[in-house]
């Protein structure tokens, strides 16, 4: 027969050896709650950095539109200054060419001597270069204007997109 003892002995050793393996699994299972909580931790975090830079992305995407239009008004604004400046030039020239017609005309009528002749063909022939040299500017002017407002467009669209 087996002693008492033995029997006590184990089950001690039994009782001992459940206790252990029953603190492991409670280890293990803490490891595991701990273990989940660091992902889930991990993945909140990695969440909220990516909404936020899609936020941050957003409000410069939306700053840099927000430049562009500013830059577009500003080149509706320019043309429609260059336009009124244009017709202001026009306006001039062909004042200037009205007055040189006027002026050709008058000439022509009354006593000529031939001295007087050769100063009014002279006096006509510098009007009419004034003038072409006023059509010439204003031509010119109006190129500038355009591309000075091309250049001042792209100047701000590129500012707009820094």
């Amino acid at each position: 027969m087996i002693p008492l003892r033995l029997y006590l002995y184990a089950a001690a050793v039994l009782a001992i050896a459940g206790a252990l393996w029953g603190f492991g699994n409670y280890q293990k299972q803490q490891g595991r709650a701990e273990v989940q909580a660091k992902f889930d931790a991990y993945i909140a975090k990695q969440t909220t950095d990516t909404l936020q830079a899609s936020l941050v992305n957003q409000e410069t995407s939306l700053l840099k539109q927000k430049a562009v239009d500013r830059s577009r008004q500003n080149d509706f604004e320019n043309a429609k200054k260059l336009v009124a400046a244009n017709a202001r030039l026009n306006g001039t020239v062909a004042g200037l060419l009205s007055d040189i017609a006027a002026s050709n005309n008058r000439s022509k009528t009354g006593d000529i001597t031939e001295a007087s002749a050769r100063a009014d063909g002279e006096a006509k022939a510098a009007r009419e270069l004034l003038g072409e040299c006023a059509s010439r500017y204003s031509e010119l002017a109006q190129e500038a204007g355009r591309l000075a407002g091309q250049v001042v467009g792209l100047q701000g669209f590129v500012s707009a997109l820094d």
